[in-house]
């Protein structure tokens, strides 16, 4: 236009150079008076964190309201911008609080944003989109990445121990690979489907431990049905939502991230040595009448090992988890970048864990890239492709995995040799850890994952977005199970050499499709969402057998002998397909209402119960938004009331429940010959439908103190009806049955989280404390049934009771057993006695029996989880401590691993220091006179007495690091951020266990639980 007018002007001027030029004037005058607001000008400056000058902000965005021209700060944290001087800029930086400063006239600009804790919990990510946490009605929890960074998590499972109410975590392994935990989201839920909450990763299901921990922006926990409806059939036992990191638009940022450590085990039993083995040996003999197995002078050759490989004292299990290295480490290196336009994410791990036991290692390769582009205005693209491939090795015996190497590394005393003199080795039966490990035997398994997915979203016209997405998912595995033969001495020799190959490959198919509306009109804000979803999962594996390789060094099928070779395979498929809508309305950002809805329909079940439905509502009230509370009270900002209602499906009963399924294998003789052959082994359930689960909550939020101290707290009553349970049926049947819907389960309990953070001079703290209680209760079996003593089921218990006798001490004496109830087994002194609790008439019979004599003893499920998270920072060290627990719950060891001499095993320091005797018959003794033992002893029948309180309180992390100052590390080493750490995990634990066993993990064969002490760094370029 200024153009236009210019050439008016000069055209007038040439017609008369008398002219005054009018015109001309006019725009002089306009131009003169314009110039403050169009002249640009070069603003530079630096943003710096307001709590640490040290700390530059890299990639904070720089917005100038006038021109709309964008920046980022460089690696050192440095901007440069063209703005004009009366312009407004805008500085923005996640999780700090947003600053606009005026530029009146001036070229430099030196900025320090505030860091803002409500910033990063102001949106939370929850089904199918996001909300502000003000607005939601739900119970969520939501846990930041850097709750999860610099820990040494091998399993995404681990990542949310202790770091949340209302969800256990349980860790009953180290065994690298296979070192994932448990999870259980406010109960459990059914006894008859499975129990594990829905995983949902970037809008796709997928398995937790196929995502990398490195890679985690945020976790969402949906706990209630208000929040969890609208994933319908899969939510009944919670949901836990992922968000990956993402690009960010500047200039490219290179992070790298790394450890290294060492591991061993939390906990491992004091075995008595050789000559201590043989004088209990012989007190045991002697308590049951027989001769001494061992001479004194045989128990001074274990003692002074003048003669090792005859008189060994040699301890497998501590010999056996000292044999690997333990040596742990990570790296993590992600690239990320980009502008307005397009901005990108790629990440690449690198994960090697060797374990305790020699030959046992394992080792994942991860990468992720993801992709933002902004293809029009209203026209945007997201696509994330992530894969892994990983290997683990272990070694093997002839009669289980390396766990069952271990497990008989318990049971096998300090009397037998390892490895002799001569090469030899000692043995116990067909066992023998050191010639297992020794073998050219291996369990090689490799697995490969790759999940691609693509969303594409069109914003038509305002307030509108419709978006669709396609997720697929390859996976893949292959397993090699070599045996060696085995020779441990000229007289045993385990074989013949034999290996089984085990593969297979799956897809899963994800499509969606989704419309989300949001208007708002004066007080009424309202958004609604709808959407359909489908998802195709297939699988199929194979397994080959062979036999009589000519040596111990050829481990491929073909170079064994093909007589007794097998093989099989096995294929299997479901679909599922849904539609859902959610309804979000807030009058005045003070009263809250959500509506959900969700039908699915399962291939699992048949035609007649294929589709449910699954609704949800909620409501919330901003109290602290009413006249009479806001700005009347200083010290409160929020306080918010929530409740809601709502119904969830569990389909997880396997695939073909309601079909007649034919086994093959089924072969029979015919005509003096056995032929193949096939038959119906279960019998089918043509009505099996969806568990059903209800859950009501109610629950408060609340900021105080200027948003220092935050409360959520959470009462919830959730019922499981039609459980899906295997009725036992009588053997003349023939047949097994399928589940049918006639159980009953109900959890309540309710839930605290606590949240204080207060800056001191330099020191910045923060205390995170949570803490739970739940109650399970089985409230319904079939055909009105009050227990099933073989599933451990009684109505108005929980799930997984432990049913057995009330131990009243031990036998003192030989008066004691006549005097004393009748046993049911042959009883003597020194040995349990078990109470007489009812009879025939309901009152005690003088005689104490299985079918009346037995109560609930103990419960295996927690009742309490309780967690603390502590963070430090001062002057560029830092501080984090994680302490996690369970408790309310009872655990019993058996086998190798409490009894003394069990089945030929070894005993344990603490049952010689604590076993009863003649010459102190103590009626309390917690550990029995020494005899031997196995799975028929009276005394070792299931009872109070050897029921222990599993309760416990983990460290379960430690770290103290250390953050290089700018002058160093931007200056001179020309990096955007150094910083060094040690850390622990699993590095205490206080309980009133076994000792010398922790009560986290599992019974029987099994891998230790395992302490890691790590070094890492930090570095940003």
């Amino acid at each position: 236009m200024m153009n236009q007018l210019l050439k008016g002007n000069v055209a007038k001027a040439k017609d008369s150079a008398l002219q005054p030029y009018p015109n001309l004037w006019l725009v002089c005058i306009i131009t003169l008076l314009s110039f403050p607001v169009f002249a640009q000008q070069q603003v530079t400056g630096k943003v710096v964190a307001a709590d640490n000058a040290n700390e530059t902000l890299i990639g904070a965005s720089v917005l100038s309201k006038a021109t709309k021209n964008v920046a980022n700060t460089d690696d050192r944290g440095s901007y440069s911008i063209a703005a004009t001087a009366t312009d407004t800029l805008v500085f923005t930086y996640l999780g700090f609080a947003t600053k606009e400063v005026y530029v009146n006239g001036k070229s430099v600009i030196d900025v320090s944003l505030t860091p803002d804790q409500q910033v990063l919990d102001e949106v939370v990510v929850v089904g199918y989109g996001t909300q502000k946490k003000i607005n939601l009605t739900g119970s969520v929890s939501a846990i930041a990445s850097k709750d999860l960074e610099n820990r040494p998590i091998t399993q995404a499972s681990q990542a949310l121990s202790g770091l949340t109410s209302g969800v256990v975590v349980s860790q009953t392994s180290g065994r690298p690979g296979n070192d994932g935990a448990s999870i259980t989201i406010r109960g459990q839920g059914s006894y008859g489907a499975g129990g594990s909450p829905l995983v949902i990763l970037d809008g796709i299901a997928v398995s937790l431990n196929d995502v990398d921990p490195n890679n985690i922006k945020s976790i969402s926990v949906l706990k209630d049905a208000a929040s969890a409806a609208i994933y319908g059939s899969r939510a009944a036992n919670g949901v836990i939502i992922i968000e990956t990191k993402r690009g960010q638009a500047g200039t490219m940022q290179v992070n790298y991230n790394s450890y290294a450590g060492f591991q061993s085990a939390v906990a491992l039993p004091d075995f008595l040595d050789s000559a201590g083995y043989a004088a209990m040996r012989n007190e045991a003999n002697a308590n049951m009448g027989q001769a001494a197995s061992y001479t004194d002078a045989d128990i001074e050759k274990f003692r002074n090992q003048s003669d090792p490989d005859n008189y060994p004292n040699v301890p497998h299990l501590k010999n056996l988890l000292n044999s690997g290295s333990g040596f742990q480490t990570n790296h993590n290196l992600t690239f990320m970048g980009g502008n307005e336009k397009t901005r990108y994410l790629f990440s690449t791990t690198y994960l090697e864990q060797n374990g305790l036991v020699a030959k046992n290692d394992y080792k994942k390769y991860n990468f992720m890239l993801n992709v933002d582009s902004k293809i029009k205005e209203n026209l945007t693209l997201k696509v994330n492709l992530m894969g892994y491939t990983s290997e683990t090795n272990e070694p093997i015996q002839s009669e289980g995995d390396m766990m069952s190497i271990i497990g008989y590394a318990v049971r096998e005393g300090p009397i037998y040799a390892g490895r002799k003199s001569d090469g030899t080795y000692g043995y116990q039966d067909n066992y023998s850890p050191e010639a297992w490990v020794d073998s050219n035997s291996f369990k090689k398994g490799t697995n490969k994952n790759f999940l691609g997915s693509g969303e594409l979203a069109w914003q038509p016209i305002e307030g509108l977005t419709l978006s669709g997405k396609a997720g697929y998912n390859l996976f893949s595995f292959y397993d090699k199970n070599y045996l060696a033969e085995v020779q441990f001495d000229q007289y045993k020799t385990i074989g013949p050499n034999n290996l089984n190959v085990y593969s297979g490959q799956g897809t899963q198919v994800t499509l969606q499709a989704l419309a989300t509306y949001t208007k708002t009109i004066k007080d009424h804000s309202f958004t609604l969402l709808g959407g359909a979803s489908q998802e195709k999962y297939s699988d199929w594996s194979l397994n080959g057998y062979r036999r009589n390789f000519p040596n111990n060094l050829l481990s491929e099928l073909n170079a064994a002998s093909a007589e007794g070779m097998t093989t099989s395979g096995s294929a299997s498929e479901w679909a599922i397909r849904s539609y859902f809508g959610r309804l979000n309305y807030s009058f005045g950002n003070k009263y809250l209402f959500e509506a959900n809805i969700r039908t699915d329909g399962t291939s699992r079940f048949p035609s007649e119960g294929r589709w449910g439905v699954f609704p949800s509502f909620s409501g919330g009230w901003i109290v602290s938004e009413e006249s009479f509370l806001k700005d009347k009270l200083s010290w409160l900002q929020t306080f918010k009331l929530r409740a809601s209602w709502g119904k969830l499906g569990n389909q997880n009963v396997g695939s073909y429940p309601y079909q007649n399924r034919v086994s093959l294998g089924q072969n029979y003789s015919f005509g003096g010959a056995l032929l193949p052959g096939a038959a119906v082994t279960t019998t089918s359930n043509s009505d099996i439908t969806w568990e059903s689960t209800a859950t009501t909550d109610f629950g408060l939020d609340a900021n105080f103190f200027d948003g220092k101290l935050g409360l959520v707290a959470d009462f919830f009553n959730k019922k499981t009806s039609g459980v899906l349970y295997g009725v036992t049926t009588s053997s003349v049947l023939g047949m097994g049955t399928s589940p049918v819907n006639v159980g009953g389960v109900k959890n309540t309990g309710f839930e605290v989280a606590l949240n204080y953070s207060q800056q001191i001079g330099n020191l910045k703290i923060g205390i995170s404390p949570n803490f739970s209680y739940i109650k399970n209760e089985v409230t319904e079996l079939s055909s009105g049934l009050s227990e099933d003593i073989n599933s451990n089921l009684f109505v108005g218990q929980p799930i997984g009771v432990i049913y057995g006798y009330v131990a009243d001490g031990l036998f003192v004496n030989q008066d004691d057993v006549s005097t004393y109830p009748s046993q049911p087994y042959a009883a003597e002194p020194g040995l349990v006695r078990y109470k007489d609790i009812s009879g025939p008439d309901g009152v005690p019979d003088g005689k104490v029996d299985a079918t009346y004599d037995r109560k609930v003893i103990g419960n295996t499920m927690p009742k309490y989880t309780y967690g603390l998270n502590l963070t430090a920072n001062y002057r560029g060290f830092d501080f984090a401590t994680l302490l996690q627990g369970l408790g309310g719950y009872d655990k019993q060891l058996s086998s190798y691993q409490a009894y003394a001499f069990y089945n030929g095993g070894q005993i344990q320091q603490w049952q010689a220091d604590n076993r009863w005797t003649e010459a102190n018959p103590d009626r309390n003794a917690s550990y029995p006179k020494l005899t031997s033992l196995n799975g028929g002893s009276g005394t070792t029948m299931t009872s109070t007495y050897w029921l222990r309180n599993a309760s416990f309180l983990r460290v379960k992390n430690i770290q103290i690091g250390y953050t290089l100052p700018d002058s160093l590390v931007k200056d001179k080493l020309k990096m955007s951020r150094l910083r060094f750490y040690i850390g622990g995990q699993n590095v205490l634990s206080f309980n009133h266990f076994y000792k010398g066993w922790d009560p986290e993990m599992g019974g029987g064969n099994f891998y230790p639980i395992t302490k890691t002490y790590t070094l890492g760094l930090n570095a940003s370029f």
